[in-house]
């Protein structure tokens, strides 16, 4: 069948109808550099009362102990101080019994600080 032709008000229907409108391209912002602004300062007024925070409980550390008292006997740097000299003749070095017994004090307290210590 031939297609019949459209008249002139059938046209001006079509062509007075609402068109799509086509989509708008997005378009390329330019990107601008924001200039950095730095807040005014204004001189410092009166703290405000500060609210307190409740503290947590801080663990309670064991008291260190006491230094102990180092006690060394007489009879104990005697006895040092015999060796000392027995061994001080026997290998012929110069000295006497009061620096034998000084040397023996020396030694037994720093033995007594190493056995604190540990």
């Amino acid at each position: 069948m031939p297609k019949a032709k459209k008249s002139d008000s059938e046209k001006t229907a079509k062509s007075k109808s609402p068109k799509p409108e086509k989509a708008a391209k997005p378009t390329k912002e330019k990107k601008v550099k924001a200039a950095v602004v730095e807040p005014e300062v204004k001189p410092a007024a009166k703290p405000a009362k500060a609210v307190k925070k409740p503290v947590a409980a801080k663990p309670v550390k064991a008291p260190k102990p006491a230094p102990v008292e180092i006690v060394i006997t007489v009879e104990e740097i005697s006895l040092r101080a015999y060796y000392i000299a027995e061994r001080r003749q026997a290998m012929g070095w110069p000295g006497d019994s009061s620096h034998d017994w000084i040397e023996a004090e020396r030694q037994l307290k720093a033995e007594a600080k190493r056995k604190a210590k540990a």
